[in-house]
């Protein structure tokens, strides 16, 4: 489970909590927020579930925007068109620029997982 805190450039906000195979989209048509604006993808940031955390997806294209993941400092790392990354508990947030404006931002909290090799490992709790 994670929850998308999330931010347009106009104001409206909102929050999200998305469980299991459930993902958050942003962009033009047909996802959990949309804004109809020129240059802005159909599903311009998907963000889903995995094991150890969250990935954010770049679905956007150039169109001159840029998408940034964003750590708790202030630093961004900049997602290329059609790449992912995971999201951190120190880079939690997601920017979406289009001309020269941030016009989405979201900030997506989740518990920390054990990494599935880990929780693939046997039980070895000594019985008694």
């Amino acid at each position: 489970m994670f929850t998308v805190a999330w931010r347009l450039a106009d104001g409206t906000a909102g929050d999200v909590e998305m469980r299991g195979r459930d993902r958050f989209s942003f962009g033009r048509h047909g996802c959990t927020v949309e804004l109809d604006r020129p240059g802005l993808s159909r599903e311009a940031l998907i963000v889903r579930d995995t094991a150890p955390g969250p990935v954010v997806f770049r679905g956007q294209r150039d169109n001159g925007a840029f998408v940034a993941l964003v750590t708790l400092l202030g630093q961004r790392r900049w997602l290329a068109e059609g790449t992912a990354a995971n999201l951190t508990a120190e880079a939690n947030r997601v920017e979406l620029h289009l001309g020269g404006e941030v016009v989405f931002t979201a900030d997506v909290s989740f518990g920390i997982r054990p990494r599935t090799f880990d929780r693939l490992l046997p039980d070895v709790t000594p019985s008694a």
